[in-house]
């Protein structure tokens, strides 16, 4: 895995996706996390936030699916211009992308990473207000309480401008209803009423580039909210739970099939390791064996020398003539 990430931040062109999957497979939830984090090119960039700004999308989910609830240390990496994957992902207007980024952070820390900014103090929702992308505007809203979503469109930019104020600025007018129903009816009018350095509020920027229904739907909200609409928003708001929850079971099951592989595999590593282990014994054994018996036929070989030696010797003995006197009396022993 560390060599597949290492030469991915060193190339340019297509990934290897096989590689790629065949590398997850072998690879732990916490080790992937390390190494994802930490390797990264001259610029801080990771391997993921690579895959988002190169538009490999499939990189990126595959790297990010292993990691839900412990990929908080990895999300909150920022680069040059103080960028996370969040914000990357936002500019590339991948839905899925953000999605699998929101269900990837731990729960707590979820509001915190949608309100990280950027060097110019851009948040992922500032960025896509200013896009205009009503659908990932929902999918950001969507994941936060409402105080959080209060919180968050009160964050200005260094221009002092709000997600509203950009939404505005641009004529997104879908973007801006969006926003202006994830809030409590009540809370509308002050968030109407904030200024930017140019000492202009979201109506006033609309009205400045001559957005006429973008100026029609604000100036609608500086008027109680009519109950279809409200009734309009807690539909949509439904809606975009449902498909919240599903994703969250899709990512779910993705996540355990991963898991079920990588036990199937330590399964089996384990099982070589014990093979191995036994032929291993198995040959020191025979290896002693060996050793026992290439002594034994020393000691055979050299008891065989001394035996032929005293036969030897005994021949000799046995074949020398004796001398005798001429009574034929033996005078002396034939030595050896």
């Amino acid at each position: 895995m560390e060599q597949w990430i290492r030469e991915y931040i060193r190339a340019s062109g297509a990934p290897d996706i096989t590689s790629l999957r065949a590398a997850l497979t072998t690879t732990l939830p916490d080790q992937l996390l390390q190494l994802v984090t930490t390797i990264r090119d001259s610029k801080s960039y990771t391997a993921l936030l690579l895959a988002i700004s190169r538009d490999h999308p499939v990189v990126a989910h595959l790297l990010l699916t292993p990691l839900r609830g412990i990929a908080d240390e990895l999300l909150f990496v920022k680069v040059e211009g103080g960028d996370t994957a969040l914000h990357w992902a936002v500019w590339k207007g991948d839905r899925e992308l953000v999605e699998l980024i929101l269900h990837t952070v731990s729960s707590g820390k979820k509001y915190e990473l949608i309100a990280v900014k950027d060097g110019g103090g851009y948040t992922a929702l500032t960025n896509a207000a200013q896009s205009g992308d009503t659908e990932i505007v929902d999918t950001l809203l969507i994941s936060l309480s409402v105080e959080q979503r209060v919180s968050l469109l009160n964050i200005r930019t260094i221009s002092l401008n709000t997600a509203l104020h950009k939404a505005a600025y641009l004529g997104h007018t879908a973007a801006l209803q969006s926003m202006l129903t994830s809030i409590p009816p009540g809370k509308v009018s002050a968030f109407l009423s904030i200024k930017n350095d140019d000492r202009r509020t979201p109506l006033k920027d609309a009205e400045y580039w001559g957005w006429k229904d973008t100026v029609e739907l604000l100036k609608s909200w500086q008027q109680p909210i009519l109950a279809a609409q409200a009734a309009a928003a807690d539909k949509k708001i439904a809606a975009l739970q449902e498909a919240d929850r599903l994703k969250t079971e899709e990512l779910a099951n993705q996540r355990e099939e991963l898991l079920e592989s990588h036990q199937q595999i330590v399964a089996l590593q384990e099982a070589d390791n014990r093979k191995t282990a036994e032929l291993t014994n198995q040959r020191e054994e025979s290896q002693r064996q060996i050793i026992a018996l290439q002594e034994t036929n020393n000691q055979l070989t050299a008891d065989m020398a001394v035996m032929m030696e005293r036969l030897y010797r005994l021949d000799i003995y046995l074949h020398t003539p004796t001398d005798t006197d001429e009574t034929g009396d033996q005078l002396h022993e034939p030595q050896g």
